[in-house]
C-alpha cells in the first residue's frame, strides 16, 4: 500500500488527487479502515480536507454517491469517557437516509446512556455494529487527530474498524503516530512523509508541465527538500521561463509561506547575531568551514554553537545545510545592509586563502558599476577555466559583465561567458547572450562571435543547425576577416554532421575550405575534427581515423583537447576500435578535463553507444543511468534514451525499455529531431523482434531502414540485419532476401565487422534445409574476435533454433547452451531466456539462466507468492497492485529465469528454499 500511496503523491493535478481515490476506492468495494500516519508538514491535514471537499463536490473517479464525514478529535474531550465515539456516531447517523437516521437515533440515545466510567469498551462496541450494518451508500467516516480520541473511544473504534465487513464504509484514521495508537495496530496502514529525491523530482516535473527540464526539476526539488506541500507551492511561484530552462533559475527560491513555515518557523525570533550567522553560512558558494568560522569570530560564541547546532553538518572541513531551502528562506528575509555585512564578512575570510572567491564576495556587494574589480573577476574567471573549473569560471564571468560599465569591454566578457555557459551545460544562457548581439553597437567581428556562439550552443540544446544564420554572418564578415568566416562554416558543417545530414554538411565544409588560406592554427585543427566526423559518417573510417589524429593534434587548450577526445573516440567506435575509445571518454568522464557537464555528459552518450556496439550491456546501462543524473542539457536528449530501449530490452527490463521509447519520442518530438526518431524507431523494432511481434517489428522497422539506407555505413544506424530476421520469421521470405541483396552490397562498401558477421547470419536464416545449417556453421565463425558478444548470441540462438526444427536436437543442444553462457555474460538475460526455451524444447534440461537473487525485489515477492500457491488477482490485492502489473511482472520473471510456467517457476523457488533455507528475497 505504502508504494501506491507515494505514487499517488505525485499526482498530475496536486499531492492530493491520486490518493484520495486509493482511499475512497475501498468505500466501492468492501469497507474497511485505513490508518493514515504523519506529520501534518506532509500534507496530514490537507488530506482530510481534499478528501472531504471533492467527495461533496463529486469529483472522484468512479466513485457515485459518495458521502464523507469528518470529525475532528481534541485534548480538550480526553477526559470525558467516550465523547470520541459521540462525534463517530454523529457522523454514522447524519450519513443515512431519513427513515434510517430516525431508527439510528434512537439506537445511539439508548447507547449513550450506558456511556460512563464503569461500560465496558467491548459491550459498547458490540452494540455499535448493528448501527454500522445499516449502511448502504458508500460512505467515508474521516477521524483526523484520532490519536487524541479517549482510550474508550480508540477502543470501540479499533474494534468496530476491523468488522465492518460488507458495509460499504471505511474509517480513515488519521494519527501523528500509529505505534502509539495500541487500538489501531494491525489496520493497513498508510505513511505520508518526505519524498525521496527522484520522486521529489518527478512531483516537480508533473506539477509544472512535461516541457519542464528533468536537470531544473531536480535542481529544484534538492533545493525545497522532500516535502510535497512545499514543492508544489514552489513551483507554483517560478516562472515558466525557468522551469523550461530559457532563463537560469534565481540563486534563491522565491518567497514561499509554506516552506518558511515548514523549515524555519522561527525566524522572526531570532536575534541579530544568530540572523548573522544564519547569513554567513548560507552565503557560502563553496562551502568550505574555515572561512565561515572565521567570518564569524570566536568558535565558542553562543550563535555559532547554536549555527552548528541547528542548522549545519560537519565533514572533513566542509559543511552542508540540514535543510537546503533555509539559505533561500533567509536571504529573501534579509535587509540588503544585511547581505551585504555577510558578504563584506566572507570576503575579508577568503583573502589569505581564496582571491578568487574573496573577489566574488566583493563583488556581491557592489550593487553599481566597478570596472576595476570587473577586471580583476575577468583575470581569475580564466584562470579558473584553465584548471577545469568550469562553474566557477562561469560565475566570476558573470559578475564581471554585471559590473562592467565600457561597452566594448563588456562585449569582450560576455563572449567569455557565453563560453564558459556553454562548457557548464548552460546553453539557454549562452543563447541568450549571444543575443545581446541585436541590443549593443557592435562590429561586424562581433557580431560573427556572438552568432557562432550561438550556433554552437543552439546545436549542443537542440540539434537545430541555424545555417541561415551563418550565412548571413559569413557574407557579412567574409572580407573582412576570412578565418571567422570560416569558422562560421564550420560549425554549421560540424552540426549538420552530427545530425547525419551529410549532403549539407559536405556544402558547408566546402565553403569553409575556401578560405583555407587564410586558417590559422584552431581553424585547421577544427577544419580536420569537422572532415574527420564527416568521413565517419560516410564511411570512410581509416579516413576519418587518421583525420581525427590529426586534429587532436592542435586541439589547443585543455577544453578543446577534452573535445578533441570526444569527436576521436566517435570515430573510433566507428570503426570498432572500442578499447582506444573507452580510454578516450574515460579520460572525460574521469574529470581529467575539469567539471564541465556538457563534457561529461557528452562523453556518458558516447560511452552508452560504444559499450552497446561492444556488447556489453551492464556497462552501456550504468553509462545512461549516469548520464542521467548529469545536470546538462544537451541535443543527445533523445538519442541516448533510443539507444537505450534495445539495451534494456536485451537485459530483460521490458518496462524500461518501454519508458525510454517514450523519453525519446518525448525528447525528439520537441526537437524535430528526425535522426534521433529513426534510432528510436529501429531500437523499437528490435525490441519488438525479441518480443515475438513479428509483424509489428517489420512495418516499425521498415520506416528506421529508409533512414538507413541514406548513408553508406550501414552500421550507422543497425537495422537492416533485425529488418531481414522479422520478415524471415514472418515468413516473408521474399522481402527478406530483396532486403538482404541491399544490405549484402552497402556491407561490401564498408565492411566492418559488425557487418560482415549480420550479413552471414541474415544469409543463413533466409536459407532453407541444410543449406541454412552450412552458412549457419560460417556465421558463427565470422569476425568473431571483434563483433559484439550479444550479436554471436543471437547467431548462435538462431543456429540452435534452426537445428531443433530440422530434428537435430543433440546438436541444438550444445549450440543453446553455449548461447545460454554468452547471454548471460554479457547481460544479455533475454536472449538466455529464450535460450533455455528452445533448450527445454530441444528435450535438454531446463535450468534457471538467471539466479533467484537476480530478480528485483518485486519480482522476488511474488516470485514467492505464487509458490505459495497464489494467483494473479490473490497476489495483486496482497501488494495493492493491479492484476496487469503482476502479469507483467510474472512475463519478466518467466524470460529471466527461462521457464514457462508456474509449475516451473514454483519448482525453482521451492529448491532455492531447500539449498539456503531463507528462499528469494
Amino acid at each position: 500500500m505504502e508504494k501506491e500511496v507515494r505514487d499517488a503523491l505525485i499526482g498530475r493535478d496536486s499531492e492530493q488527487t491520486r490518493i484520495r481515490e486509493v482511499l475512497l476506492r475501498l468505500a466501492a468495494d468492501e469497507g474497511g479502515a485505513v490508518v493514515v500516519e504523519g506529520a501534518d508538514g506532509v500534507g496530514k491535514s490537507a488530506l482530510v480536507r481534499a478528501v472531504s471537499d471533492d467527495a461533496r463536490a463529486g469529483r472522484l473517479t468512479g466513485l457515485d454517491e459518495v458521502t464523507v464525514s469528518a470529525v475532528v478529535a481534541a485534548d480538550s474531550e480526553r477526559g470525558w469517557p467516550f465523547s470520541g465515539l459521540h462525534l463517530v456516531l454523529s457522523a454514522v447517523v447524519g450519513s443515512l437516509e431519513p427513515e434510517q437516521q430516525r431508527q439510528a437515533a434512537r439506537l445511539v440515545d439508548e447507547l449513550t446512556t450506558q456511556l460512563d466510567q464503569t461500560a465496558s469498551a467491548y459491550e459498547i462496541a458490540v452494540q455499535v455494529q448493528p448501527l454500522v450494518s445499516r449502511v448502504r451508500r458508500p460512505l467515508v467516516i474521516v477521524i483526523d487527530d484520532a490519536h487524541r480520541l479517549d482510550p474508550q473511544s480508540l477502543e470501540v473504534v479499533g474494534f468496530v474498524a476491523r468488522r465492518v465487513g460488507t458495509s460499504p464504509l471505511v474509517f480513515l484514521v488519521v494519527v501523528d503516530t500509529a505505534e502509539r495508537v495500541p487500538p489501531l495496530l494491525g489496520l493497513p496502514l498508510i505513511r505520508l512523509g518526505e519524498l525521496p529525491a527522484t520522486e521529489s523530482t518527478e512531483l516537480v516535473r508533473r506539477a509544472a508541465g512535461s516541457h519542464t527540464l528533468h536537470s531544473v526539476a531536480a535542481r529544484i526539488a534538492t533545493r525545497v527538500g522532500g516535502n510535497p506541500r512545499a514543492l508544489l507551492d514552489v513551483v507554483g511561484r517560478i516562472p515558466d521561463v525557468q522551469l523550461l530552462g530559457q532563463v537560469e533559475l534565481d540563486r534563491h527560491l522565491p518567497h514561499s509561506p509554506v516552506l518558511e513555515a515548514l523549515q524555519l518557523p522561527e525566524l522572526g525570533s531570532l536575534d541579530d547575531d544568530q540572523r548573522f550567522a544564519l547569513l554567513v553560512a548560507t552565503g557560502s558558494e563553496d562551502h568550505r568551514l574555515a572561512p565561515v568560522l572565521n567570518a564569524l569570530g570566536s568558535p565558542d560564541a553562543p550563535h555559532v554553537a547554536w549555527l552548528f547546532a541547528e542548522h549545519m553538518n560537519r565533514s572533513d572541513g566542509t559543511f552542508t545545510l540540514k535543510r537546503p531551502a533555509v539559505r533561500s528562506i533567509i536571504w529573501q528575509a534579509a535587509t540588503m545592509a544585511e547581505r551585504d555585512a555577510a558578504h563584506q564578512a566572507l570576503a575579508a575570510a577568503y583573502a589569505d586563502s581564496d582571491s578568487g572567491r574573496q573577489l566574488w564576495h566583493l563583488a556581491q556587494t557592489r550593487h553599481d558599476h566597478d570596472d576595476e574589480l570587473a577586471t580583476r573577476l575577468e583575470r581569475v574567471a580564466a584562470e579558473s577555466l584553465v584548471r577545469g573549473e568550469v562553474e566557477r569560471s562561469l560565475a566570476f564571468a558573470r559578475e564581471a559583465v554585471r559590473l562592467t560599465s565600457k561597452p566594448g569591454e563588456r562585449i569582450g566578457r560576455l563572449l567569455q561567458a557565453g563560453r564558459f555557459a556553454v562548457l557548464a551545460g548552460r546553453l539557454d544562457e549562452a543563447v541568450h547572450i549571444a543575443r545581446e548581439r541585436f541590443r549593443l553597437d557592435t562590429t561586424p567581428e562581433q557580431r560573427a562571435d556572438f552568432a557562432l556562439l550561438e550556433v554552437r550552443a543552439r546545436n549542443l540544446l537542440d540539434g537545430e543547425v541555424a545555417t541561415g544564420l551563418v550565412s548571413r554572418h559569413v557574407e557579412e564578415v567574409a572580407p573582412i576577416d576570412p578565418a571567422r568566416a570560416a569558422a562560421l562554416d564550420l560549425a554549421a558543417a560540424h552540426g549538420l554532421a552530427g545530425r547525419m545530414e551529410q549532403a549539407e554538411a559536405a556544402r558547408f565544409l566546402a565553403l569553409a575550405e575556401r578560405f583555407i588560406d587564410d586558417f590559422d592554427a584552431a581553424t585547421h585543427a577544427a577544419h580536420r575534427r569537422t572532415a574527420a566526423l564527416l568521413a565517419s559518417v560516410s564511411g570512410e573510417l581509416d579516413r576519418a581515423v587518421e583525420l581525427a589524429e590529426a586534429g587532436a593534434a592542435g586541439a589547443g587548450d585543455l577544453f578543446g583537447e577534452a573535445e578533441s577526445n570526444l569527436l576521436h573516440a566517435t570515430v573510433l567506435v566507428r570503426a570498432e576500435r572500442y578499447g582506444e575509445a573507452r580510454r578516450l571518454l574515460r579520460a572525460v568522464t574521469s574529470g581529467q578535463f575539469g567539471d564541465s557537464p556538457l563534457l561529461l555528459r557528452a562523453a556518458l552518450a558516447g560511452l552508452v553507444q560504444l559499450e552497446l556496439r561492444a556488447g556489453r550491456l551492464r556497462e552501456a546501462a550504468a553509462a545512461a543511468a549516469a548520464w542521467d543524473r548529469v545536470d546538462a542539457d544537451s541535443a543527445h536528449r533523445a538519442l541516448v534514451p533510443a539507444y537505450m530501449i534495445r539495451a534494456n530490452a536485451y537485459l530483460g527490463e521490458d518496462e524500461a525499455a518501454w519508458d525510454r521509447r517514450r523519453q525519446s519520442i518525448e525528447g525528439s518530438r520537441r526537437h524535430g529531431d528526425s535522426w534521433a526518431t529513426a534510432v528510436m524507431q529501429s531500437e523499437t523494432g528490435a525490441f519488438l523482434l525479441l518480443l515475438g511481434r513479428f509483424d509489428e517489428a517489420m512495418s516499425v522497422l521498415d520506416h528506421a531502414r529508409r533512414h538507413a539506407l541514406e548513408h553508406a555505413d550501414p552500421s550507422i544506424l543497425a537495422v537492416e540485419p533485425d529488418y531481414v530476421e522479422a520478415c524471415a520469421r514472418s515468413g516473408e521470405l521474399g522481402r527478406a532476401r530483396a532486403a538482404l541483396a541491399e544490405f549484402e552490397l552497402r556491407a561490401g562498401r564498408v565492411p566492418t565487422a559488425w557487418a560482415r558477421h549480420t550479413v552471414a547470419r541474415c544469409r543463413a536464416l533466409v536459407s532453407e534445409g541444410e543449406e541454412a545449417l552450412t552458412l549457419f556453421s560460417v556465421a558463427v565463425e565470422t569476425a568473431t574476435d571483434t563483433v559484439s558478444p550479444v550479436e554471436q548470441a543471437r547467431t548462435l540462438l538462431c543456429y540452435g533454433e534452426r537445428l531443433r526444427r530440422l530434428g537435430r536436437r543433440t546438436d541444438a543442444r550444445s549450440w543453446l547452451q553455449r548461447t545460454v553462457v554468452l547471454a548471460q555474460e554479457s547481460g544479455a538475460i533475454a536472449l538466455a531466456g529464450r535460450a533455455g526455451q528452445e533448450l527445454g524444447a530441444s528435450g535438454g534440461p531446463v535450468t534457471p539462466t538467471t539466479r533467484l537473487a537476480d530478480l528485483t525485489d518485486a519480482e522476488q515477492r511474488i516470485a514467492t507468492l505464487v509458490a505459495s500457491g497464489r494467483r494473479n488477482r490473490e497476489i495483486a490485492a496482497e501488494l495493492f497492485v493491479s492484476v496487469r502489473t503482476v502479469e507483467a511482472h510474472l512475463g519478466r520473471i518467466f524470460r529471466k529465469l527461462g521457464i514457462r510456467s508456474r509449475t516451473e517457476l514454483t519448482g525453482i523457488v521451492v529448491t532455492g528454499i531447500d539449498d539456503d533455507g531463507s528462499g528469494p528475497g
